[in-house]
């Protein structure tokens, strides 16, 4: 971060993932036919511009500019004509998508400051193809796909939700700062899984990829709210520890095995430690505890599928940090 001399303005560059999730489950797990390996991710490069207005007030704004990429994997049950399972694997990616974020900071004094961050949607189109192996039976037939393995170009179009987040920090003295904040998130812009495929025009072969697409999805927005502490142990070391409650916007008739959410309780640790002058680095774990849930909904019926059950999650989160300031 550097003010490039002037003293009111400070200006920044980043680089975070700030969406991203992997699961896997067994090629013979119940799961199958639904998800066995779904991976998301994306790489946000942020370009970020701060002005203080006064001694009380600041505003920032930032660019983000998303490479988005998804990769996901699932078995094609091929059991009407007592063939083995083949599978189907989709591949895609988004290397030009963009959104903002607005942000204000206000100080009433020493001890009290408030904040407040705006986070534009982004709107994500991924291209990529789609790849099917092991295909037999009449699926591999001059009526279907012609041979055991297929590939086609995809495209699917999906929205990051926007967000708003509001913040409160306290600082009793000069080491210790305790904050609270709450985020609202609008998740209702994932309404469907929509599969295109630009080059494909046989209905034979259309009617097996389309099966279930598009998918729906209809999450709806959610709301995190979250306390952390921090204390200042010297000039060189700051211990900080938090904790999160997150609601799942997933709703139970639409649940599906590539993304079990739940609501979770987070308990998060961390430190930060003073290299150089201008050096630092951030290190943080959190444990993220899913609630038990029950999902009984008909995901996954065309294919033979049963995903009802019991879903418990629990997972571990590392973060290093690494900042430099010019």
């Amino acid at each position: 971060m550097s003010d490039f001399g002037l003293e009111k303005f400070s200006f920044g560059a980043g680089e975070s993932s700030y969406w991203g999730l992997g699961t896997y489950w067994a090629e013979d797990s119940f799961s199958k036919y639904v998800a066995t390996k779904t991976d998301y991710r994306t790489d946000d490069i942020m370009l970020t511009g701060a002005y203080e207005i006064n001694d009380n007030l600041s505003i920032g704004l930032a660019a983000d500019y998303t490479n988005s990429y998804v990769n996901k994997k699932r078995m094609l049950s091929q059991q009407t004509w007592g063939g083995a399972d083949g599978d189907l694997q989709l591949k895609g990616s988004d290397k030009n998508a963009w959104g903002y974020r607005l942000s204000t900071l206000y100080k009433a004094n020493k001890q009290h400051s408030f904040g407040f961050m705006y986070r534009s949607p982004v709107d994500v189109k991924y291209k990529g193809k789609i790849y099917l192996n092991g295909l037999n039976g009449a699926y591999a037939s001059p009526a279907y796909f012609g041979g055991s393995s297929y590939e086609t170009e995809i495209t699917c179009k999906t929205t990051l939700p926007q967000s708003v987040v509001f913040g409160y920090c306290y600082k009793p003295n000069d080491k210790l700062k305790l904050e609270f904040d709450t985020e609202w998130m609008d998740w209702s812009s994932i309404e469907e899984e929509k599969i295109e495929y630009p080059s494909e025009s046989n209905a034979g072969r259309l009617s097996v990829l389309n099966a279930g697409n598009p998918a729906p999805r209809d999450w709806k927005p959610s709301f995190a709210y979250a306390v952390g502490a921090e204390y200042k142990v010297n000039e060189i070391l700051k211990l900080r520890a938090g904790y999160i409650f997150h609601e799942t916007p997933i709703p139970q008739v639409n649940f599906e095995t590539s993304v079990p959410d739940a609501k979770s309780n987070i308990v998060t640790l961390g430190a930060g430690i003073k290299l150089k002058k201008n050096v630092g680095i951030d290190i943080a774990y959190a444990a993220m505890f899913y609630a038990a849930r029950n999902v009984k909904n008909d995901v996954g019926s065309l294919s033979g599928a049963d995903i009802n059950g019991k879903y418990e999650t629990f997972i571990n989160i590392c973060v290093v940090t690494l900042t430099f300031k010019i």
